[in-house]
């Protein structure tokens, strides 16, 4: 009747839709079709083909993914190139790169100034790796090697190395002093000591960060000094790279890798002046 609201059709599902699509497409042409098909349906057509083509890719990396037979971090360095120096080191100890890897990474970056959202996920990226035992060797500036050490992260190196190898670095090696890391583990959490001496990099200046690891060259001044690193500064590494430029680099075991002995080597190959360093350097 006049005045009456006309009644909507009623849905019945995706099969009317479906006869809706067949009806308008029924008397085109099949270039009419191709264009009616790729006005409405390239959003999803191309979503679908992205992600066939990403889970390919997944696939691909899972199945031809090696297990790692060395893995260092070499954090906050300059202009290397990690290729470059994962193969030379492979051959350097060895190393059987057909079923496995050798990694060298040359390319993240942490900062305890900043500490931004990026540097936050790089720390905890770090620990994480470490708690899968993915980490053998790592060189770090000074600033973070403290962090790091006073945490549990470094091997004592009285037991990778003889007496004999650690004495080759006499002067060079980084000490932490497990009493004092030990009272500050045993006093409260708001303790201002405590806090302070974990704190101590953070937010730092070049100076006090300059200082600092000349303390850790001390162990007479400590009650109980454990050797966990080595200064490299002076290193043919670091001398024919500069790829510590303005920044302490320390040399250091990972406490949970399962490769230690390779770790004691790559200590070596950066001491090997044999080795023509400066043509990692990327260009």
């Amino acid at each position: 009747m006049f005045g009456e609201k006309k009644q909507k059709k009623k849905y019945t599902g995706v099969r009317d839709e479906i006869r809706e699509q067949q009806k308008k497409t029924k008397d085109m042409t099949p270039k009419e079709r191709l264009a009616y098909f790729w006005f409405y349906y390239k959003v999803p057509f191309i979503a679908g083909i992205a992600a066939v083509i990403f889970l390919s890719v997944m696939i691909h990396d899972m199945i031809t993914a090696k297990d790692y037979n060395f893995y260092a971090l070499m954090l906050n360095s300059q202009n290397l190139n990690d290729t470059a120096i994962s193969e030379s080191f492979s051959e350097y100890a060895d190393l059987d790169n057909e079923k496995y890897e050798c990694y060298i990474d040359t390319m993240t970056t942490l900062s305890l100034k900043d500490y931004t959202q990026y540097d936050m996920a790089t720390y905890q990226k770090i620990i994480a790796q470490a708690a899968t035992n993915d980490f053998d060797a790592l060189v770090l500036d000074s600033a973070v090697f403290y962090k790091l050490s006073i945490s549990g992260f470094m091997v004592d190196l009285r037991t990778v190395l003889s007496e004999e190898e650690l004495a080759a670095y006499e002067g060079n090696i980084y000490y932490i002093d497990q009493a004092a890391i030990d009272r500050a583990d045993e006093a409260d959490s708001d303790d201002p000591e405590a806090t302070a001496f974990y704190s101590k990099m953070e937010n730092a200046t070049n100076a006090v960060i300059k200082a600092d690891a000349e303390e850790h060259k001390h162990p007479e001044n400590m009650e109980e000094p454990v050797p966990v690193g080595i200064y490299i500064e002076d290193s043919p590494f670091i001398e024919k790279t500069d790829s510590y430029h303005g920044l302490i680099p320390v040399f250091g075991i990972a406490s949970t890798s399962q490769r230690m002995d390779k770790a004691a080597t790559y200590l070596s190959y950066l001491y090997d002046d044999s080795i023509p360093f400066e043509a990692m350097v990327l260009q």
